[in-house]
């Protein structure tokens, strides 16, 4: 039983080894979670009401903007509401930085007017916009109204032919085109002004995105660059480095064999959190890399507890695998309520944080949860597989 326990031990070290040289040196973890503004770089906007606006309307503007950061083809845009009258933007990755602010701020009006200047339609009378490549006007807007659009549009072809018929978005004049003829059908074409088939698409996503339920206008934008993202990552890979061998070295020099267990355990957490953070698609940002050293010193601070307790049990005149089972039952209690008082806490900043707030939040948990199951079930189990040597028996081996 000894042996197989030792062995058992040397196997688990040498697999958190081998999957820490594989995420570090063959295949780095940055590959597989996903990075936030602040570590990839890209854009952060804030867009606020210019009226006084229902939440309603703030949620539906949200939902909006949503579908225009996705259709940038950004996968993992922040979205949030902030206050009562503001949107904040994050759009991570993002390497047209105007292009991006003036598609996701664009009011999104569509306006068709007489040539008196009064309003024919409008964009709520549209069901559909496609983009095209026309053989005799080039890239275009195909454009579908529902039946009361049909029967306004129709009706303005006949009123005005031989006349222009304006095309409005927003405060910008697409085109002035000729009614030539009666259109009927329900069918439109928007062909002026696109320079590239690209900028159609854009145009016709805006329309189908509908127009925004309140004007807004951008108070903040900023630009991160990719750059300083990769400085970021390198300062914080070098701070986790050099705190986890701070930890390291603590723990083997005050509580020696036992310490040793604890920094296995810590290594597993690692690989739990983020394991975790993979699997749930959580983004990692510079805030939330400080939540993993945060709940990093959680766990070894449960550790520390356990161990206390311990050597409490051992003094008691309790033999070692007494002193062990009664050392974990009596820390688990404090744990528990230290854990559950970190998460609660976790989980209001989650609630009312936005953007990198609820990143700290997130990882927070994630680590705490970690933690635990590291502290109270990992360390338990690695205790137990070495019980029976002379580096758990003898108690300066063990616990200094």
């Amino acid at each position: 039983m000894r042996g197989r326990g030792i062995l058992g031990l040397i196997l688990i070290v040498v697999v958190v080894a081998a999957v820490y040289v594989y995420f570090t040196a063959v295949s780095p973890v940055t590959n597989y979670v996903k990075e936030g503004l602040d570590l990839k770089g890209g854009v952060h906007v804030v867009l606020q009401a210019t009226r006084p606006a229902t939440h309603a309307d703030m949620q539906k503007a949200e939902t909006i903007i949503a579908y225009r950061a996705n259709k940038l083809g950004i996968s993992e845009p922040s979205i949030q509401l902030q206050g009562s009258n503001q949107i904040v933007v994050d759009l991570a990755g993002v390497h047209n930085q105007q292009a991006a602010i003036k598609m996701i701020g664009q009011t999104a009006q569509l306006i068709f007017k007489a040539p008196n200047g009064s309003i024919i339609l409008t964009g709520k009378d549209l069901t559909s916009a496609s983009a095209a490549l026309d053989q005799t006007y080039g890239p275009i807007v195909n454009l579908q109204f529902n039946s009361e659009g049909a029967r306004l549009f129709a009706a303005a072809t006949k009123k005005y032919l031989g006349q222009t018929i304006s095309i409005w978005l927003d405060k910008n004049e697409l085109e002035n085109p000729r009614v030539d003829s009666v259109i009927s059908g329900g069918q439109g074409m928007i062909s002026g002004g696109f320079s590239s088939l690209k900028q159609a698409q854009q145009t016709a996503d805006l329309l189908n995105s509908g127009a925004l339920p309140i004007p807004m206008r951008i108070i903040e934008a900023q630009t991160v660059s990719p750059l300083l993202g990769q400085d970021s990552i390198h300062a914080s890979a070098i701070a986790i480095l050099i705190a986890m061998a701070l930890i390291i070295l603590v723990m083997l020099g005050i509580y020696r064999y036992a310490g040793f267990i604890a920094d296995i355990a810590l290594g597993i957490y690692l690989i739990l959190v983020v394991g975790a953070l993979i699997v749930f698609g959580a983004v990692l940002t510079l805030p939330g890399i400080a939540g993993v050293i945060l709940s990093a010193a959680i766990a070894v601070d449960a550790n520390v507890i356990i161990f206390a307790r311990i050597r409490d049990e051992l003094r008691a005149g309790r033999t070692m695998g007494a002193a062990i089972d009664h050392g974990f039952k009596n820390a688990l209690r404090a744990i528990m309520d230290s854990n559950v008082s970190t998460v609660i806490a976790a989980a209001v900043l989650y609630y009312f944080g936005t953007g990198e707030v609820r990143g700290f939040a997130v990882t927070l948990i994630i680590g705490v949860l970690a933690s635990f199951v590291t502290a109270v079930g990992v360390t338990r189990y690695l205790l137990r597989l070495s019980e029976d040597t002379v580096l758990v028996r003898n108690q300066k081996l063990f616990l200094g």
